[in-house]
């Protein structure tokens, strides 16, 4: 599956189909009583967790609240919501332990992992039917830009360089058209989905790389939302890893996976607490492996982009 993503996104324009999801996870009797024992060893009265709002509206944090609320009933123990600004400051607060868990885009998953390799991702959510989403290059409808390789030598918008859909997997599919994603065109990366698509939408750039949800809210939301077209898709990337920091016992990773697992939108109660989040309808458990896939990409986009993996270059 690995293999087949991965020529996916340097060889074709098109998204690959998502895998199905993992098997759901039974919950123990026990996993939850001794979470809370985990998290009482520990010293905490409460489990901090991060987010990091990718549309840049405070309302999609809001969203989630519910669900939080619902993990630390049934956990027995408060969880505190701690909205992050972005994604390298997601990254280093799991990786310096300011907060215990966190929902991580795939990318900053995997680069944190590679400074706190006792992270461990315990769950991903399933979205709008799908454990994986899509990514978009796009443009105004009256652009010059009509395919992908019209980007040379224009503006173009990214999210960010720890963005999985935002830079990562739009940098390898440009590169598969022989285009070099920071030196062929004019790029600015600019913190947010949202701020790409009103950077394309008011033609402050030409265009810009943004996920599909994003694309879809921003398109019924921004007031020149409707004018907004897709240029080039790529394949399809899986969703969020929700992680626990290292030094608490696995076992609180267990819990909270398997607590996650019970929620769902086929049941009234899961579509009550899911009903703010970005069309969520469940989750299920992963591991490391999950995300491979990523590290795959990041590799052949790295060497590609030599020197710039370090960030030798200077976007603006």
């Amino acid at each position: 599956m690995i293999t087949a993503l991965l020529l996916g996104v340097l060889g074709c324009a098109a998204p690959t189909a998502p895998p199905a999801p993992l098997e759901p996870v039974v919950l123990r009797p026990d996993a939850v009583p001794a979470a809370r024992a985990a998290v009482s060893d520990a010293g905490l009265d409460e489990l901090r967790w991060g987010y990091t709002p990718y549309l840049g509206i405070d309302g999609e944090t809001e969203g989630w609240r519910p669900v939080f609320e619902h993990l630390g009933e049934r956990l027995g123990v408060p969880i505190r919501l701690v909205p992050l600004a972005g994604y390298a400051q997601a990254e280093q607060a799991i990786v310096d332990r300011r907060v215990d868990a966190a929902i991580m885009s795939p990318y900053g998953y995997v680069q944190a992992r590679k400074l706190a390799p006792g992270l461990r991702v315990f769950a991903s959510h399933v979205a709008r039917g799908y454990p994986t989403y899509g990514v978009y290059v796009i443009a105004l409808e009256h652009s010059p830009v009509q395919s992908l390789t019209d980007v040379k030598g224009r503006p173009f918008g990214y999210v960010d360089k720890r963005s999985t859909s935002g830079w990562l997997f739009p940098a390898a599919r440009m590169l598969s058209e022989g285009i070099d994603p920071l030196d062929d065109v004019q790029a600015s990366f600019l913190g947010s989905h949202g701020a790409v698509f009103d950077a394309v939408a008011t033609g402050q750039v030409d265009a810009g790389a943004i996920y599909d949800h994003a694309l879809t809210t921003q398109r019924l939301s921004h007031p020149q939302g409707h004018l907004v077209r897709v240029v080039a898709k790529a394949p399809r990337i899986p969703f969020d890893a929700y992680v626990l920091r290292e030094g608490l016992d696995p076992v609180v990773g267990r819990a909270l996976g398997l607590l996650l697992s019970e929620l769902s939108t086929q049941t009234t109660e899961g579509r009550a607490i899911l009903r703010g989040t970005p069309s969520v309808n469940g989750f299920f458990a992963v591991d490391d492996a999950h995300y491979d896939i990523l590290r795959d990409v990041e590799h052949t986009v790295e060497a590609r982009l030599a020197p710039d993996a370090a960030g030798a270059r200077n976007p603006r």
